[in-house]
């Protein structure tokens, strides 16, 4: 798939929302949509998601997920626009209002130590909102409580994202200890991962999706999924995120010390950062840049995580 041309998004925006559109730019964001930013003639500006014909649920399923957060009260943009048809565009589109801020992963390093105390106890109210949302039926990502996608077990879930990176790895990097070390300890933290219950938590917001803003979280902006099973997950990818771009991740820690009290929490904690780690250095398909190479400084950085979390996973006190 051949990401929409500029003014083709210019064109399909003008007639979504019924107001001149002038120009659009897209923008580094995620892994599984073309974005961009669309500048409207009132100045208004406001944000285009594009993605194949086959995966046109993760918009409805945007707009589920936004309505149930809403009404727990975490912060998320409002759906403007939306077509499925494919007669605006050739693939589903999606229109949201640009929220205020920047990726935690963006602004961090100028974050103040008091905003970043902010920023931690902004994600934990959010952690304690969505967990008033009801109990899934079985783990992973689901578009709405009776997506039949979901796993038996949340064991099932971890092996699949490890599965999944493996996959558009190289032979040479499936084959370095730190993928060995993570096998040994999904096996070996098996029973502890299937004793993880299928509570909510926001599957997207890591160091990417969370908007900051002033110091404090303005918005939650990956909605197409909510996830079922260990909140740690996204934490341990946030972490992850955060520590390939700097020298610390203090925030994370913080919001993550209550759900990894004892030793055997805190190697769950790190085998989710691995993991991560290993889904970072993974090629998308619909990526802008696509994945770091082994020599820049991002993916030796990725890498060294990858080693150390993945050796931590394994260590038995």
């Amino acid at each position: 798939m051949k990401p929409p041309t500029e003014q083709a998004v210019v064109q399909a925006t003008s007639r979504c929302l019924q107001q001149q559109a002038l120009r659009a730019r897209r923008v580094p964001l995620g892994r599984s949509h073309f974005v961009f930013r669309v500048e409207l003639a009132s100045g208004e500006r406001v944000v285009a998601r594009i993605t194949r014909a086959d995966r046109a649920e993760c918009f409805t399923g945007f707009a589920y997920w936004r309505r149930q957060l809403a009404g727990v009260g975490v912060p998320v943009p409002r759906v403007l626009s939306m077509d499925l048809t494919g007669l605006v565009l050739p693939w589903p589109v999606m229109f949201l209002e640009q929220a205020p801020g920047d990726d935690l992963c963006n602004v961090y390093a100028d974050l103040t130590a008091a905003e970043k105390r902010s920023v931690a106890d902004d994600l934990l109210d959010m952690h304690h909102r969505v967990r008033g949302l009801p109990s899934g039926s079985g783990f992973g990502g689901v578009a709405h409580y009776h997506d039949l996608r979901c796993h038996a077990r949340w064991s099932d879930v971890m092996e699949e994202y490890f599965t999944g990176a493996l996959e558009h790895l190289t032979s040479a990097q499936r084959q370095t200890q730190a993928v060995a070390r993570i096998r040994t300890a999904l096996r070996g933290l098996g029973p502890e991962l299937d004793r993880v219950e299928p509570l909510p938590y926001l599957i997207d917001a890591t160091h990417q999706n969370v908007l900051v803003d002033g110091g404090r979280v303005s918005a939650i902006v990956d909605l197409d999924e909510l996830g079922f099973g260990d909140a740690l997950y996204p934490l341990g990818a946030a972490r992850t995120g955060l520590l390939a771009r700097g020298p610390e991740a203090d925030c994370i820690e913080r919001v993550a010390a209550p759900l990894c009290a004892d030793p055997v929490r805190r190697r769950m904690f790190d085998l989710y950062s691995a993991i991560a780690a290993l889904k970072m250095l993974a090629h998308s398909p619909l990526s802008v840049t696509g994945p770091p190479s082994a020599d820049s400084k991002l993916g030796s950085r990725l890498w060294a995580l990858l080693d150390s979390f993945a050796t931590a996973a394994t260590h038995k006190e």
